[in-house]
């Protein structure tokens, strides 16, 4: 197994597209901080917190959602594309290794990505001279971009895998995103039941706390439980 992860964190560096998402995703949070800095406090409006605003410029943005999507993305998306995964099957015929190594390396590497754009976020914003703290602790923010990370690289690469094709596994997230946003306030007019059984409202429930926030978390770890092991089905049964 640890060839096999040594093998995936190699190729994953070796891909250019790698490192140009990595700095796009930390140059785009530090530009949104910057923004946010900018407008805090601004005609006597008043200041933005330090943590609120941190992470809406690294979790509740689309622009990383696509870059950290196109990240996850990459592990199987990059093989199917070039057609190497049969090389890669060839050399570690064991599948189900094969999709762990590659689920581990998606993390560890959207993980790191995220932690040095909320410091460049951090530096930027605790800079400003309107800069406060919020009533939320760092804890409960950096767990929220944890969570965020995990939530979108399991998507991503699951849908990657599942459909076999690297575009909608980079903008699959996304569509759910805005599925969720535009389409459930008309459906909870109907059945306002329903929009708790989304992954990205469970996720939302889980992070406000209150009545709904276990019941959030059941339903995220539902779906991202549901989602990876219909892709680990999906390789293990299915011709390369």
């Amino acid at each position: 197994m640890s060839e096999l992860l040594t093998f995936e964190w190699r190729r994953a560096k070796s891909i250019r597209t790698t490192w140009i998402t990595s700095l796009f995703t930390v140059l785009g949070v530090a530009l949104l901080a910057l923004l946010f800095a900018s407008v805090s406090g601004v005609d006597g409006g008043e200041p933005l917190p330090l943590q609120d605003a941190l992470e809406s410029a690294v979790v509740t943005n689309p622009f990383t959602m696509v870059l950290v999507s196109s990240l996850a993305a990459m592990a199987f998306g990059h093989e199917y594309r070039y057609g190497t995964i049969r090389l890669t099957l060839t050399a570690f015929p064991r599948r189900a290794r094969v999709f762990f190594a590659k689920l581990i390396i998606t993390l560890l590497l959207v993980f790191i990505v995220l932690a040095v754009s909320a410091a460049a976020g951090y530096g930027v914003l605790a800079s400003s001279p309107m800069a406060e703290a919020g009533s939320q602790s760092w804890a409960a923010t950096a767990w929220h971009v944890a969570v965020f990370g995990l939530t979108f690289s399991a998507l991503a690469f699951s849908l990657t895998v599942i459909t076999r094709n690297h575009p909608l596994g980079i903008i699959g997230p996304l569509l759910i995103f805005l599925l969720e946003m535009l389409l459930l306030p008309l459906i909870a007019q109907r059945a306002e039941w329903l929009p708790k059984f989304f992954p990205l409202t469970a996720m939302n429930n889980w992070f406000a706390g209150g009545a709904d926030a276990v019941w959030g978390v059941g339903v995220w770890v539902a779906w991202m439980i549901g989602l990876l092991t219909l892709g680990f089905v999906l390789l293990l049964r299915r011709d390369a």
